[in-house]
């Protein structure tokens, strides 16, 4: 059987959930204090969708099961420079790596995770 990570890893201790609804605290996807490497999110009363996908995306990094039967993987950032828009722009680059057990399923089903 895999690990199974607490849901206040993933999203926050602040979480909460009920049959139709999943409620994450915007103040949970700030960095700690200390966190090395940090970054920056700034909580407001309207964030951009990508502000909020990269912050859950970064909690869930740092908060990953370590364990080696674990069902869910991130790689680390990989940086890289690149020419776009007449301009440098630093390029991130990450893996998430789904294990599932071998069905005829051809896209990873949450159900089987």
């Amino acid at each position: 059987m895999a690990s199974e990570p607490l849901i206040t890893n993933f999203f926050g201790q602040n979480v909460t959930q009920d049959a139709t609804n999943l409620i994450i605290n915007k103040n949970d996807l700030v960095a700690p204090v200390g966190l090395v490497p940090s970054y920056d999110f700034t909580v407001i009363a309207v964030n951009r969708s990508e502000q909020l996908a990269l912050a859950l995306f970064l909690r869930w990094l740092r908060n990953q099961d370590q364990s080696t039967d674990s069902q869910f993987v991130i790689s680390p950032f990989e940086m890289t420079l690149e020419f776009r828009f007449s301009k440098w722009q630093r390029r991130y680059t990450s893996t998430l790596d789904i294990y599932q057990d071998d069905t005829i399923s051809t896209f990873p089903n949450p159900n089987l995770i």
